[in-house]
């Protein structure tokens, strides 16, 4: 029988994260928290970035608060060498409560709510 007890630390930290972030406005803003602490500096979109980007830099920006970009300059980092991207988005699926929302059933008050992007229903 496999023992699954080693990947709870794992599992526990995914629904921290989770229950932080139930949108991708709290996705975000959940993220940069982490990245700050990581000794990420925030960059501004509007602003250029010349002379702000070096090698051995950590960076992000974000765009609508919905969207993050974060890098991280190699140490050995030239001009022209190139460069690796790694991307993911926060927006698909979510829960998105319904303009006319308030329901109540079993004695309970509940709110509407729809599903945005493509839901696992099995």
């Amino acid at each position: 029988m496999t023992d699954y007890s080693v990947h709870i630390p794992f599992a526990e930290k995914a629904c921290e994260f989770l229950d932080a972030s139930p949108d991708p406005y709290h996705a975000v803003q959940t993220m940069i928290a982490r990245l700050e602490k990581a000794g990420y500096t925030r960059l501004r979109k509007r602003e250029p970035f010349a002379g702000k980007v070096t090698a051995g830099g950590k960076y992000y920006y974000t765009c609508n608060r919905t969207t993050l970009v974060a890098f991280a300059v190699g140490g050995k980092y030239k001009s022209g060498n190139g460069f690796k991207i790694i991307g993911g988005h926060t927006d698909s699926p979510n829960l998105k409560v319904k303009p006319r929302s308030k329901r109540s059933a079993s004695g309970c008050v509940q709110l509407g709510v729809e599903c945005y992007g493509g839901g696992l229903w099995h």
